[in-house]
């Protein structure tokens, strides 16, 4: 009992000592689609992904794996972030960087969908990150190592092509495995309404809302309708042809929502 009440306290020392992301002050703005790197007043930043939940950057290491620079994260109103559900963490960039975990000698590679792969040899790591590879590890914190799936460790070099592996993996939601011809709305409460209000998507895309209050909503629009939908209750709808697709919510004509499809 005693290692565990000592494990735990370790762990919350660590988050709460984390080094969060931060963005410079941008316009606050409710229009975001999914890919998006979006955030609130706070230091923390999301990726929005197509199936409507929001993924938190656990450092600045692992945000910088796939961006350059803070210029395209979107600042929103807390009321709509908050009404965005958590989908968990992101992970670092499959073949940009290797990793150890802090209590872990090893080193691995980090493959498509989080996978660590364990290099065995000094000469492997140096053919793949060349003589300088060692620059290229970064340590992850024990509290993120959860995150990440174990692999098959790596023992020639043909198994594994940090070039090849960024290539394949260029979005969070390709690493993720999501759709990229799904979207998702959150439908919140009076003051938040459909988050996001505005969306553009492309030809093909299933747009899929999902009631996040506790009073019921519905989706009304000239092409498409749903029923009335408690808590928790979802209603999809297909948009085939290019358009602007404005809707309301049939109990509530004050909200409002458009679909860009293009």
């Amino acid at each position: 009992m005693l290692r565990r009440l000592v494990t735990l306290a370790s762990t919350v020392a660590m988050l709460a000592g984390m080094v969060m992301p931060v963005a410079t002050q941008a316009a606050v703005t409710s229009v975001f689609n999914p890919g998006s790197l979006i955030k609130g007043s706070g230091q923390a930043v999301y990726y929005f992904a197509e199936n409507g939940k929001r993924y938190v950057f656990p450092n600045e290491k692992t945000y910088f794996t796939w961006y350059a620079n803070f210029d395209t994260v979107v600042q929103i109103p807390d009321n709509l972030l908050y009404a965005i559900p958590i989908g968990g963490n992101v992970t670092y960039r499959p073949g940009k960087k290797m990793v150890k975990i802090t209590t872990d000698p090893k080193v691995y590679v980090v493959d498509r969908g989080a996978y660590l792969r364990h290099v065995t040899t000094e000469q492997l790591a140096q053919t793949f990150y060349n003589i300088n590879w060692k620059n290229q590890i970064d340590d992850v914190p024990d509290a993120f190592f959860t995150n990440y799936k174990m692999g098959n460790a790596i023992t020639t070099a043909t198994e594994y092509k940090p070039t090849d592996v960024m290539t394949m993996t260029t979005t969070i939601s390709q690493d993720k495995g999501f759709d990229d011809t799904m979207a998702a709305v959150s439908i919140g409460n009076t003051l938040t309404g459909f988050v996001p209000a505005t969306m553009t998507v492309k030809v093909g895309t299933t747009v899929t809302w999902t009631n996040q209050d506790s009073a019921s909503h519905s989706i009304n629009s000239d092409g498409f309708q749903s029923p009335d939908l408690p808590y928790n209750k979802t209603y999809t709808h297909k948009f085939s042809q290019a358009g602007s697709f404005q809707y309301y919510d049939g109990l509530n004509r004050t909200i409002v929502g458009t679909i860009n499809v293009k």
